[in-house]
Formats: C-alpha cells, structure tokens, sequence
C-alpha cells in the first residue's frame, strides 16, 4: 500500500547530477554536500537526542514503576499517557505553527520537556506511579511541539535534497535511539531520579543544539 501510494502521490523531479553518473557517485555528493550544511546537522542532532530521550522513558519507565509495585497489564496505561500527549502536541502544533513559526514551536517544545523532566524530579521522593507518570505527559507534549518543526527542517535545509536528508535524519534516529535505550541499563532505577537525570542529560544537548541553530 505504501509503495502504491508513493507511486501514485508523489511528483518526481529531474535529476540534478549529470544524468550518465553513477547511483553510488551521486549518492556520496548528495550526502557530503548534506555534511557541509550546519542548519541539517543541528536538525538531526535536535530530532536524534530527542529519539534518545524518549527512549530511555520507553526502557526505563516500566522498571520504575514496576519498582513502585505496578504489575505488567497495567504499566501499560501509565505509559500510554505520554504517546497520547504527544499526540496531542502535534494536534496543537498543526494548529498554531503557521502563526508562531517552526522555530518558536520548536523552542516551545523544547522549554516544555525541560519542565516536564524538572516535574518528574522535583517529585522523585513520592513514590507514587501518578507522580511519575503525570509529569511525563508534558514531555509528551513537548515533543510532540517539537519534532514536527524539526523533521520539517531537516529535511527542508537542502529541498533538492530532501531524500537523503531523510534517510540520514532516520538512520541518525535509530543509533540514539538505541543509544539511550542501551544506557538504561547503566544505572539503577529503584526511583525516578536516575531516569529523570538521564532523560535531562540527552534533552539539555538537544537543547544546546537548538541554541546553536538559533544564533546561526
């Protein structure tokens, strides 16, 4: 059905290397003329530390709140609050980022998550499955505000591009997201505060990224 309606929906447009080079050649300038664009490299790093840090909540939060005594048929509903809200952050989004802009959206979201992790230590002692999901539902919300506008600017840094420009942006997503799955199980999560330091550690980098991309 996919390749259906890419075959179907989406317009071609001409070749923009000589039309007798080869597939491999263009792909390596398609790809080194994306690495010399600092605005797609700090897209990806912004779209790729955020992957990481849902991540790590999707590989930590079951451990945590199976340690405050929360059985597996019901971890499920607590989770389920933050791919809602995230849902519901892209709703908003489509609704307000043709009056506030990409970057101002994008900014939202992330100001959003930072509280949302804030929340979640500053309610670390209560050992409590609400006060560990319920301020998790704005890093849902944060995300969600934020990745729209960032997956529009990477792959909208080089149009004619915008192909590789993906396919990197994807790939570049999997590693982090693997990344911050992989150190979860670093440390312990008998409580919410380690998680919350990690979940604070990849969102202050994307953080720092968007801060770049703002000067620039």
């Amino acid at each position: 059905m996919l390749l259906v309606a890419a075959w179907r929906g989406l317009p071609t447009h001409a070749r923009t290397v000589a039309p007798d080079s080869h597939w491999l050649h263009d792909m390596g300038i398609a790809y080194a003329r994306l690495a010399r664009e600092p605005a797609f490299l700090l897209h990806v790093a912004i779209l790729a530390l955020t992957t990481a840090a849902f991540y790590v909540f999707l590989g930590g939060a079951p451990i945590v709140l199976g340690s405050y005594g929360v059985g597996p048929a019901d971890i499920g509903w607590y989770i389920m609050c933050v791919p809602f809200s995230y849902v519901a952050g892209n709703f908003l989004t489509s609704r307000l980022i043709h009056r506030q802009g990409e970057r101002h959206m994008m900014l939202v979201g992330q100001v959003t998550t930072l509280a949302g992790i804030l929340l979640l230590l500053a309610l670390a002692g209560l050992k409590t499955p609400l006060a560990f999901a319920l301020p998790l539902m704005l890093l849902g919300i944060g995300h969600g505000f934020l990745m729209p506008p960032t997956l529009a600017g990477t792959v909208g840094a080089v149009p004619a591009l915008a192909g590789a420009a993906a396919a990197v942006a994807g790939l570049m997503q999997q590693l982090m997201g693997a990344l911050g799955g992989y150190t979860v199980g670093l440390v312990s999560h008998e409580t919410t505060a380690n998680l919350g330091l990690q979940l604070l550690a990849f969102s202050f980098i994307a953080v720092a990224a968007q801060f770049l991309l703002h000067r620039r």
